[in-house]
């Protein structure tokens, strides 16, 4: 079959269209490991994740040898907890081809210390061979930076580490030229001139009080995430940007993304009910048991949709996940958030954090009563006052079971927190990135929040 139509639809984030699609294409197709393999991404994106398994093992079983299968389910192993079982799909797709620098990285990603030394000249050895501005020459300097840590090698490490970034950034240029075009041009011009069409005509509509995780990477915001889904009447659906997808399917009819006409644009027209169809659609695809919960979206730069947010929830609740503003700098950047066209720069992320804080300061003025910002230092070292500080404003029952969510049988987490969650709350270092503060001294002139 022709898996673009479905490839189209994951983009989207239509899973459950994308799965009706492959469905119909087993009955009907001969060489079914494609079917599988995509049904496998399907069913793992809709967190039936006993249906992933089925399938990746069924598409296994057509190409025994489909590293890409090895791959994903070491992810999806990772993501349910079972880090020995994730470990062993890494090391089989490393054993069918050792120069897999994706491997590697899920190992580290993984758990650092799985990075051993003896895969250090074959790492090196794939960063001088790997073509130029692509993802895996990327991710082979990015790993090579690890290394430098153990030797106490800062300048190295912070060399290897910008050339990572340099090349992730021009891997994906006009991708990350357009994101950027996007969040700092558009977003940041109108998240607040926004004319709201059909206000008051209904629109399928499921949740009353949903709740928004915002704010920016690396601030414990997965953490707030597992403790509030520890409540069984919230399921959370982790990063979804449904907002901003629904946004983006309205404004690129009115072709904004054109210079002349951006520059000629005064406000963003957008149609209420569309979006709810929109948002319904995407939010009640998990599974049938979901319409009976509300949900909990932890997509971080929904701080730019807060007003349309509250235009089609209005008692939604908002939790603005913080950490200490130079600590946040350096968890950014230390990572490789390639999917994040302003993480690979650190004027380009001091950029973005000004806007958030501006955009922020706006909002919480706001809407005091629909936001609260909860900051990770107070959490890690506070937890009673600040969960139950969390659980009032969301209007939830606390209890001390919630400090139990490391182990749930249930709990599914994507990000790179995954294995730090799993040992509970921990209190807060520091220490940690305090030999990187360097890196951002000379634009303290520059940025006033910098200096507190």
């Amino acid at each position: 079959m022709n898996l673009d139509s479905v490839k189209k639809l994951m983009y989207e984030q239509d899973f459950k269209e994308a799965e009706k699609l492959l469905q119909k294409s087993l009955k009907t197709e001969k060489d079914k490991f494609m079917i599988f393999y995509f049904l496998g991404l399907v069913y793992f994106e809709l967190r039936v994740l006993d249906k992933s398994i089925k399938f990746f093992k069924k598409s296994l079983k057509l190409r025994p040898d489909n590293i890409s299968t090895y791959l994903k389910l070491a992810s999806l192993y990772q993501t349910m907890g079972d880090a020995e079982t994730s470990k062993n799909n890494f090391l089989k797709s490393i054993e069918l081809d050792s120069n897999q620098i994706r491997s590697y990285y899920g190992l580290y990603q993984l758990k650092p210390k799985f990075l051993k030394n003896e895969y250090y000249n074959k790492i090196k050895n794939i960063s001088l061979t790997t073509k130029e501005n692509s993802i895996d020459l990327a991710i082979s300097k990015f790993l090579l930076s690890k290394f430098e840590i153990s030797k106490n090698n800062l300048k190295e490490e912070l060399r290897l580490l910008e050339d990572a970034h340099k090349t992730i950034l021009n891997a994906n240029l006009q991708y990350n030229k357009q994101s950027d075009f996007y969040y700092k041009k558009i977003m940041q011009k109108f998240h607040n001139k926004i004319k709201f069409l059909n206000l008051n005509k209904s629109a399928k509509q499921k949740y009353k009080k949903p709740i928004f995780i915002i704010g920016l990477p690396r601030t414990g915001s997965t953490l707030i995430e597992t403790i509030i889904s520890s409540n069984n009447n919230y399921l959370s659906f982790g990063e979804t940007s449904f907002f901003h997808m629904g946004i983006l399917e309205q404004i690129n009819k009115k072709n904004i993304f054109n210079k002349d006409n951006y520059n000629n644009v005064n406000n963003i027209e957008l149609d209420l009910r569309e979006l709810k169809d929109y948002l319904h659609k995407r939010y009640s695809q998990f599974n049938s048991s979901v319409n009976e919960k509300e949900i909990i979206d932890k997509s971080l730069d929904n701080f730019f949709n807060i007003e349309t947010i509250l235009k089609v929830f209005p008692d939604a609740k908002i939790i603005n996940s913080t950490r200490n503003i130079q600590d946040n700098i350096i968890a950014i950047y230390e990572k490789l958030l390639a999917k994040l066209s302003w993480a690979h720069k650190i004027k380009d992320i001091l950029d973005y954090i000004d806007i958030y804080l501006r955009i922020m300061d706006y909002y919480k003025k706001k809407y005091p009563k629909n936001i609260i910002t909860i900051s990770l230092e107070s959490l890690n070292n506070n937890k009673y006052i600040e969960t139950k500080k969390i659980f009032e404003f969301c209007g939830l029952k606390w209890n001390e079971e919630i400090f139990e969510f490391h182990k749930r049988e249930d709990l599914y987490i994507k990000t790179s927190s995954n294995v730090q969650l799993r040992t509970g709350i921990q209190s807060y270092d520091y220490n940690k990135y305090k030999r990187y503060y360097s890196l951002f001294e000379d634009y303290k002139k520059n940025y006033e929040w910098l200096n507190n």
